[in-house]
């Protein structure tokens, strides 16, 4: 019977170094070193708008709830403990984005050593195979999607416990005691809490056992079981939290032939970026649908089905290969796009955790002694001078691939640079020319993605919110009509009904706003923002029951909507209800003192003391109105009639004045001084005053 060639320990075919502790350590440290420099131009890093502002802005960092982190996905993920971590960060920093980076780079760190330190054990302390998997594992430039971009925190997260599972397990596997496998059960379910990807543990479990040669029976299938299950209950929440915000896409977007050639070509990248990192961007699109497949996906196919069956040819005898491929397509497998999930063929987020495989079966042979090679292959001196050449080339990617993720900006400018004819990245682009008020550069960059893709949902929707900003609400309207016809049961479709009710508003079509509103409540009956803004409407129309009615079911879905405690004070005031309208108008003041409104909701409550004949608080409301905004000329007319109550005369002519100076057509003012003056027995200016008031161009605000 002959041997396997490159056998796993306890086999002892080689004389390979055994380092000291001490040198263990002071390589695990240069390593890690190494990997924190060329780490650093991630630390300066922004925030970018693909996803960074979704996670870190949710309520769920704001005011993290045990239960309700538990149970919500975000983002078409169930990764409650990504959220935890990221909750963190947001009660150290906010919206600094500075420890969001010190964070994610400190797992990565954690990550690369724990792969040191898995890699020593699987191997049996083999020196090159260690070193070479855990230093790469670290700088590899494949990588620095997951460390740089804060979004995808559940990579570096669920890796650590995941890495941790693995040794646990190994340590099971030396010492065969039950509370080790109990230990790796533990880190299982805390990575799959990290992100869904961990649902693969248990194969990957296998993988092990099939290095070690342990048999495959009925005992090693039953201490599975309970991975098993865990597993498939994260996969199923997985599923629906996916569909839930169509990341999934419908079936016939491509047929299986198709999804063949896109698994292969995505494979096959994988394995030609592993030891050619360039041109790697953060997103890599799909060909268009009515374009066909171009020849690359036909090459791939090809390749792939010629190299990999003739590798594991030359190598069925290496189990260190087998195992090595195992691994990596173990955890790649999901996202091998044979259910297509997202908008690429490929990420290089992907391959965080399985280019451990790889870069274990390649190291080996650097510990091996000349000897037999398969199929004749010199493959120790070709490991090692490929390794050789990625070292430096790896080391400087990954530098500038950081700055790459400096921003939103930079991230977007660098993807369409390498991929022009991909939508998302005009998009997105679009979306940072929005926030800095180059509102024509936006709509240019969304009419080029629509221009690429008449069917991208997307870039209407962003278009529609340049266009509303720009006052084109006609367009605005027509870009949200277009995006609902689109897609009409995507799950945001209530927010476009939303946002063409307030953009009729803007245009005075309140009727034709209620009608997007009512719809919006329809699809989402706790939708907070439509029924603030149907509650208005109502009130307009003079059913103030009904507005009231829809504020407090704003309030009820939340209880932070400043909003709606305010036009629900409006409404207890037209009813006559005044104590309960100063209640609501001091709630939205508290929920945000530094709104710019602010001074209204004082006006507000200083109005509601005057019907009550709360004089001296009304005073006091609408003294703090005009101090936070000297241009309330209401607030100034309000004042000066309680200082004609109070008999200070001059002080409320000074006033009525002043409400005059910043609102000519104010007829109240004018109306109110003429009063003042006639009790200071000044009539001929009380009578021109009250002349004035009594023109057609003047009017109550």
């Amino acid at each position: 019977m002959r041997k396997n060639r490159a056998g796993p320990p306890p086999q002892k075919r080689h004389a390979a170094r055994r380092p000291a502790s001490l040198e263990w350590l002071l390589w695990l440290g240069a390593i890690l070193v190494l990997t924190f420099t060329v780490y650093i131009p991630s630390l300066d890093n922004g925030f970018t708008n693909w996803d960074d502002d979704r996670y870190v802005t949710t309520p769920l960092l704001a005011h993290p709830d045990f239960l309700r982190v538990l149970a919500t996905p975000v983002e078409g993920n169930y990764h409650p403990l990504t959220i935890w971590s990221l909750a963190l960060n947001y009660r150290i920093s906010g919206l600094h984005p500075a420890s969001y980076h010190w964070l994610s780079l400190l797992l990565h760190l954690a990550n690369t050593a724990l792969v040191f330190l898995f890699v020593r054990m699987l191997s049996g302390g083999r020196f090159w195979t260690t070193i070479v998997t855990s230093l790469f594992f670290g700088i590899h430039p494949m990588h620095v999607e997951s460390v740089a971009w804060i979004a995808e925190r559940k990579d570096v997260l669920y890796a650590f416990f995941y890495l941790l599972g693995l040794i646990a397990y190994l340590r099971y596997l030396e010492r065969r005691r039950l509370p080790w496998l109990g230990v790796t059960l533990l880190a299982f379910v805390l990575s799959a809490a990290s992100k869904p990807a961990a649902v693969v543990f248990p194969i990957s479990l296998w993988t092990i056992d099939y290095f070690r040669r342990r048999p495959f029976n009925l005992s090693t299938l039953a201490e599975k079981v309970p991975f098993l299950a865990v597993s498939l209950a994260v996969g199923l929440l997985t599923l629906k939290a996916q569909r839930s915000v169509g990341a999934v896409a419908s079936a016939h977007a491509w047929g299986p032939v198709q999804q063949l050639l896109i698994a292969s070509y995505g494979t096959l990248m994988y394995v030609v970026k592993l030891f050619l990192p360039v041109r790697l961007s953060a997103l890599y699109p799909y060909p268009n649908v009515e374009g066909g497949m171009g020849p690359q996906f036909y090459l791939a196919f090809v390749a792939l089905a010629v190299l990999l069956p003739t590798v594991v040819y030359l190598c069925r005898r290496v189990r260190v290969v087998l195992f090595g491929l195992a691994f990596f397509f173990v955890n790649i497998a999901l996202v091998l796009q044979f259910f297509t999930v997202g908008q690429a063929v490929m990420a290089d987020r992907y391959t965080y955790l399985p280019y451990i495989g790889l870069f274990f079966a390649l190291a080996w042979w650097l510990d091996e002694h000349p000897g037999p090679r398969p199929g004749g292959v010199p493959v120790k001196p070709l490991v090692a001078g490929a390794l050789f050449l990625m070292l430096p080339l790896s080391l400087f990617q990954t530098w500038t691939r950081c700055d790459v993720w400096q921003n939103a900006e930079t991230l977007w400018n660098d993807t369409i640079r390498k991929h022009p004819d991909a939508v998302p990245p005009y998009s997105g682009r679009g979306l940072v020319k929005v926030s800095r008020g180059d509102l024509a550069g936006a709509v240019a960059d969304f009419s080029r993605a629509i221009e690429l893709n008449p069917k991208y949902r997307d870039a209407y929707v962003n278009r529609a919110i340049a266009f509303a900003k720009m006052d084109e609400y006609e367009k605005s309207i027509a870009d949200r009509r277009q995006a609902i016809e689109l897609e009409p049961r995507n799950p945001d479709t209530y927010l476009e009904y939303g946002y063409m009710g307030e953009a009729f508003q803007r245009m005075g079509r309140n009727d034709s706003a209620y009608v997007c509103f009512d719809r919006a409540i329809e699809i989402n009956p706790g939708y907070a923002d439509a029924l603030n803004n149907r509650g208005v409407i109502k009130m307009w129309r003079g059913d103030l029951a009904g507005g009231v009615a829809d504020f407090t079911r704003a309030i009820a879905r939340n209880t932070r909507n400043r909003g709606a405690y305010a036009n629900r004070a409006i409404a207890y005031a037209k009813t006559g209800e005044y104590e309960k309208s100063i209640a609501d108008s001091r709630r939205a003041v508290e929920l945000e003192p530094r709104n710019p409104s602010s001074y209204l909701e004082y006006g507000s409550m200083g109005g509601a003391f005057q019907q009550l004949g709360r004089n001296d608080s009304a005073y006091v409301c609408f003294d703090r109105a005009i101090a936070l905004n000297p241009r309330y000329f209401e607030g100034w007319n309000n004042r000066g009639v309680i200082k004609v109550w109070r008999g200070d005369l001059a002080g409320a002519v000074s006033d009525f004045s002043r409400a005059i100076e910043l609102n000519g057509t104010y007829r109240d003012a004018y109306s109110n001084r003429a009063i003042a003056y006639a009790k200071m027995h000044e009539s001929e200016k009380s009578a021109a005053d009250r002349r004035r008031a009594s023109e057609p161009g003047s009017r109550k605000p």
